[in-house]
């Protein structure tokens, strides 16, 4: 069974068993489904007495505006004396006052989402106190700790991280020059054998072919000068070499050349041990290079400058003539806070992380600024030291999203 299939199969298992997974809208725990008032608000009852919690965000900000009834009638809101508490997730608690505004109270801040907290309602009507306490949960759930080692979801907390700049170019795998050998005999004659055939490796000093002397008439030896892979055969046995003549090409291509055009409004970015990821566009394999050369010269026809990486390729998987694509890191900076880039899930139009305090999961809305491949600036929404999921988090918004997607105030 591949790894995927076995995380699908424990989204599965969380679903049915292990989990006690929250709707992503404003869920009631104590109640199959609230009762509504005629604001379309949470409608709260003691007695005769009656509050309608409404959270109203068309067209402002979310702001709480709270109505009143004694026996199914309207009660002037400027009569009751009203607070809200709101425990949200990791222990933060906003206090709401409230002040007359027509015929309801009008919270006196904004109710940041998400809109997930447990809830205490207290209104003092005509001497009587009235006291209530709900939750309402967003974009959370409960996972176990076995079901999380079990799921292969990664907790670590927020903390700095190093963002890169990057330049994306495109290359070529080349030869290295520097490490290729002709291989020529040192007196003219008859090739009387050839040892090596196109694509052999070869090590140094190997014989790769015996020619006869055309002037003593003695056979001699041709040796590789390098350890390599013979690129190149420019004879057969029976033929008739030149003194100096190439006879064989040996190329050592553990470590090859990569050869990058840079486009010219990057020129003035380009410097010399810059770090560089090559990746060979597959997705399947990347590494890490330095450039080690610049081209004094311009490319006439892609007005492109040269930049060049070696590669060690002692696996052989960097084939010259492939090409390939580089990320040129040309900036880097340090940030207080980032979460890895494959934590990041949307939820609803937010971009979000799930925050962990304990068993619980529940979104983190976050504002975002700088990124690269690995990490993502958060400028708002995590604290330090808060932990998140940094891997297999999709599989936390599965959890969640099992109870369908609702936003119900």
């Amino acid at each position: 069974m591949t790894d995927m299939v076995m995380k699908v199969a424990i989204v599965l298992s969380l679903a049915l068993t292990g989990c006690q997974g929250n709707d992503t809208g404003h869920v009631d725990s104590s109640e199959d489904e609230a009762a509504k008032g005629p604001h379309g608000g949470r409608l709260l009852t003691e007695g005769s007495f009656q509050t309608e919690v409404t959270i109203f965000e068309r067209g402002v900000p979310p702001q709480f505006r709270i109505y009143f009834f004694e026996d199914g009638k309207s009660v002037e809101p400027n009569r009751v004396s009203l607070s809200i508490e709101l425990y949200r997730f990791g222990g933060r608690t906003d206090v709401i006052g409230f002040e007359t505004q027509g015929d309801y109270l009008l919270g006196d801040q904004v109710i940041e989402e998400p809109h997930s907290f447990d809830v205490i309602v207290t209104a003092d009507y005509q001497g009587k106190k009235h006291r209530w306490k709900y939750d309402s949960y967003e974009g959370r759930t409960e996972i176990s700790d076995e079901a999380v080692r079990n799921s292969g979801i990664g907790v670590e907390p927020v903390g700095s991280a190093t963002i890169r700049e990057v330049i994306r170019v495109f290359g070529r795998i080349r030869m290295n020059e520097d490490r290729l050998k002709k291989v020529s005999p040192r007196f003219s004659g008859v090739v009387t054998e050839t040892r090596k055939r196109l694509g052999e490796t070869v090590t140094e000093n190997e014989v790769m072919a015996v020619v006869e002397s055309n002037e003593s008439l003695r056979p001699f030896e041709v040796r590789s000068g390098i350890t390599g892979t013979v690129i190149r055969k420019d004879v057969t046995a029976g033929e008739f070499a030149d003194e100096g003549a190439a006879i064989y090409t040996v190329a050592d291509l553990s470590l090859v050349w990569v050869d990058f055009n840079v486009p010219r409004k990057d020129f003035d970015r380009l410097k010399l041990g810059q770090t560089v990821t090559v990746s060979d566009g597959e997705g399947t394999t990347r590494v890490r290079g330095r450039i080690d050369y610049i081209s004094p010269f311009g490319a006439l026809d892609t007005q492109t400058m040269l930049a060049r990486v070696e590669l060690q390729n002692l696996n052989g998987h960097w084939r010259p003539g492939f090409f390939v694509v580089g990320e040129i890191v040309v900036g880097e900076t340090r940030v207080p806070l980032a979460v890895k880039a494959d934590a990041l899930q949307v939820f609803r139009d937010w971009d979000v992380v799930f925050a962990r305090a304990g068993n619980l999961f529940e979104i983190a809305i976050l504002e975002l600024g700088r990124r690269d491949d690995d990490w993502v600036e958060v400028v708002s929404g995590l604290e330090p030291g808060q932990s998140y999921a940094t891997e297999n988090s999709f599989i936390i918004k599965a959890d969640i999203g099992k109870f369908g997607a609702t936003h119900d105030h």
